[in-house]
């Protein structure tokens, strides 16, 4: 088998009028993805979505699929990690991190696919077999909404079987706290409860006197964890805010390749790492990056935002690494989290089983093509710091 072509599939999904795309660093009406299709001359397809298309034009995303498509021309898509490293090393002068490795991650995730389609097998038993019969789940949800619409959506997660639940903050430390503590109240003490500061995305992100203010204010709350307290890359930050709270931290899901991640395990700045195949290298390169975890006593919980890809490519590799603790499924009210999916996902009293569709299970039909047709001109994401 060979690789004819590398496909860029460009989308606009609107959010629904009621739950538009909104927490403390910004906010949308609709989102921008990136996909990517990679053909082969046996008629076998596999797809792929970047993640970080969504902060970015659509068409830089594009070109970057196109590039990586001129030097796969021809290969086997099977050799998965031959493909991944011609890409990277093309690309390290000027790619190292950022968009450049999102989208090799996604034709990546495209090639294992392929690679279980081609053995009619689900791709997590290409990467060695199951270390889990099931993982528990959480709904990651949450978003900046009124006061009465949080607690609705916190009863709605309890009454679909969910332990656990992720909640967004970050606009003040008032406004967090009430949010906090209604989220607690209706979730009740045996419920696990994160809260995500998301201040890798915003653009004025918690210095760590900020972040270990809001964690010590939020240690009454019992949460399983605090998510991106600080700037992605400042990991001493990370490191001073682990040390000063009983919380445990969390991060990693803007960082690219083990080589950002080795700064945060050298730091000892995290109790729970969360790598995404869609923007930190890959399906292998995240199995890199928890192995690294592991030798360090850091437990793993794969980052999962968006379509249905990258839901299908985290769980790949989540259910063959033995220290992934929880993994993520949007509760957001992206359309796209679950109509990609060929089956849906069995999903019972809070946990997640494996797939069972060969490939990743994941197929974009011309019909949603078209329903999704992309508008260059649709708003995009409007960055700007939520205060109030």
């Amino acid at each position: 088998m060979k690789i004819t072509g590398v496909e860029p599939i460009l989308l606009t999904v609107d959010m629904p009028e009621k739950h538009p795309l909104r927490w403390s660093g910004g906010e949308a009406a609709s989102i921008n993805c990136a996909l990517v299709r990679v053909h082969t001359d046996e008629g076998v397809t596999g797809l792929g979505d970047c993640y970080g298309s969504g902060f970015v034009a659509g068409e830089a995303t594009a070109e970057l699929f196109r590039l990586f498509g001129m030097f796969l021309q021809g290969k086997d898509p099977c050799d998965v990690a031959g493909c991944y490293e011609t890409m990277y090393r093309r690309i390290l002068y000027w790619g190292r991190s950022g968009l450049a490795v999102a989208a090799a991650s996604a034709v990546e995730n495209a090639l294992w696919d392929i690679a279980g389609k081609a053995v009619d097998q689900p791709t997590y038993r290409l990467l060695g077999g199951l270390c889990h019969e099931k993982l528990p789940l959480y709904a990651s949800g949450g978003l900046e909404q009124p006061l009465a619409d949080l607690k609705a959506e916190m009863k709605a997660h309890l009454a679909r079987g969910f332990k656990a639940v992720k909640m967004r903050i970050g606009v003040n430390l008032r406004h967090d706290l009430k949010r906090v503590a209604a989220c607690r109240e209706v979730l009740g003490p045996d419920v696990k409860l994160m809260a995500d500061a998301v201040m890798g995305h915003n653009p004025a992100p918690w210095s760590a006197a900020e972040a270990i203010r809001v964690a010590k204010a939020l240690e009454p709350y019992d949460l399983f964890w605090l998510e991106e307290p600080c700037f992605a890359a400042d990991y001493d930050g990370y490191a001073h805010v682990r040390r000063s709270t009983s919380i445990p931290i969390s991060g990693g899901e803007s960082a690219c390749m083990r080589y950002e991640f080795k700064h945060f395990f050298d730091r000892q700045a995290l109790d729970i790492v969360q790598p995404d195949a869609c923007q930190a290298g890959g399906i292998l390169e995240c199995q890199k990056i928890a192995a690294m975890a592991d030798a360090c006593g850091v437990k793993v919980a794969p980052h999962a935002w968006g379509t249905s890809i990258t839901v299908a490519a985290n769980l790949a590799w989540a259910f063959v690494t033995p220290n992934v603790v929880l993994a993520e499924y949007p509760t957001w009210h992206f359309p796209l989290t679950d109509e990609l999916f060929i089956e849906k996902p069995r999903i019972e009293a809070g946990c997640i089983y494996p797939p069972t569709t060969p490939g990743l299970g994941v197929d974009l039909s011309g019909e949603l093509e078209e329903k999704y047709r992309y508008r260059p001109d649709a708003p995009r994401l409007n960055m700007r710091r939520t205060t109030e």
